[in-house]
């Protein structure tokens, strides 16, 4: 319930439903969850770990090819193309047109397998599953297959899938839960201070980077003393070890925890919003959160990872720190802090972007082009 690709895919389904077309969803959550206005108070599902997982798992492929079974088309979307086998099963067993998402990209395993130490039950399984060599490993069956990025679509091609059954559509974003707050209101409703606020909203992953921004946050207080730094939890992730951080890096007095909460709200009361990727595997492609904060208007700063450039247009919708460099990180912050006529161009250009690359008509009609293509094939 925390994953940014839900949220792409409930406005798919509403921006379908508003031209008129029936969409009935198969996922792992009730239909009245995903309907909910608060879904991030909701339970996020896994929290037993992989048992559950594999429950689900196991039954997949045949409760979605019975369910498609009448429709004129099934949307089916999976992690990355290292699942891509089992969007074979479906399609055979689906007798109806399937279209393919891939929620995001093969893993680089070299630099994942470097983390490993730090962080062995996130990167393992993607070490040895979301890899090029699994990837392979499949007929490449569907109708067509729907990434959101331009490096996506390379690694597709790489892979061997065709490019004519490529499309490229960028997340949708639901703007009904998403919306502007006034940055005084926003700030009395969540009990922030005034002064320069960072804020980061996320699971505390290794690969969210949030130890970087920690530990960039000292060098941020000793140029800026009056700044502070809002870390809200998604409640994945380890809170102790992020406290433990926190203390060492002596900011503790200037660190506000918060738990899960309005991200419009948040993102609206920042003055810098902080998402130091060190890698965007493990997400959706593009992180739904930098799409967030686009959408909202805020001076951002994250990491200089190849999706993460396409997204941010080399720079020109936010700051670019090297990933895993907490030095480079603290620069970009300060320069945010202290120019903001800097952060309000980053804003207009973010702007500009979500008007002409993620306008919801335009990518509803692509989206409904591709399904129209799959049920012609």
């Amino acid at each position: 319930m925390l994953s940014g690709q839900i949220e792409a895919l409930i406005a798919l389904r509403a921006g379908l439903e508003a031209r008129g077309h029936s969409v009935q969803v198969i996922s792992a959550f009730h239909p009245s969850q995903l309907e909910q206005d608060r879904r991030w108070d909701r339970d996020y599902g896994d929290s037993g770990g992989l048992v559950p997982r594999a429950g689900r798992i196991a039954g997949l492929i045949g409760t979605v090819a019975q369910k498609a079974r009448g429709a004129d088309v099934l949307h089916f979307n999976l992690p990355t193309p290292a699942f891509s086998a089992v969007a074979d099963a479906v399609q055979l067993a689906a007798r109806v047109p399937v279209v393919v998402g891939f929620e995001a990209h093969l893993a680089d395993v070299p630099a994942a397998a470097r983390r490993l130490r730090a962080a062995a039950p996130f990167y393992a399984p993607r070490i040895i599953i979301n890899n090029g060599l699994v990837a392979r490993l499949t007929a490449r069956r569907a109708a067509c297959y729907v990434v959101s990025s331009n490096y996506q679509e390379r690694e597709l091609r790489t892979l061997g899938y065709e490019q004519e059954r490529i499309a490229v559509i960028p997340n949708l974003i639901d703007r009904a839960k998403l919306k502007p707050w006034d940055r005084d209101e926003a700030r009395r409703e969540l009990g922030l201070p005034d002064g320069p606020l960072v804020a980061f909203l996320g699971h505390f992953h290794d690969v969210k980077g949030h130890d970087v921004l920690i530990e960039a946050f000292a060098t941020v207080r000793r140029e800026i003393p009056e700044a502070r730094l809002a870390l809200a939890w998604s409640g994945i992730g380890s809170r102790y070890e992020v406290r433990v951080a926190v203390a060492r890096a002596g900011i503790a007095d200037r660190v506000i925890e918060l738990g899960r909460l309005d991200v419009g709200q948040l993102f609206s009361a920042a003055d810098v919003v902080a998402l130091p990727y060190r890698f965007s595997i493990g997400q959706a492609a593009y992180p739904g959160t930098v799409l967030e904060a686009m959408t909202i208007g805020v001076p951002l700063v994250t990491s200089s990872l190849p999706l993460l450039e396409e997204l941010t247009e080399r720079g020109r919708t936010a700051l670019l720190a090297h990933p895993g460099d907490p030095d480079d990180l603290a620069a970009q912050i300060v320069r945010l802090l202290r120019n903001p006529p800097l952060g309000a161009e980053l804003v207009t250009a973010q702007r500009a972007a979500m008007a002409e690359r993620f306008d919801e008509a335009m990518l509803i009609d692509r989206y409904v082009a591709v399904y129209e293509r799959a049920m012609s094939s």
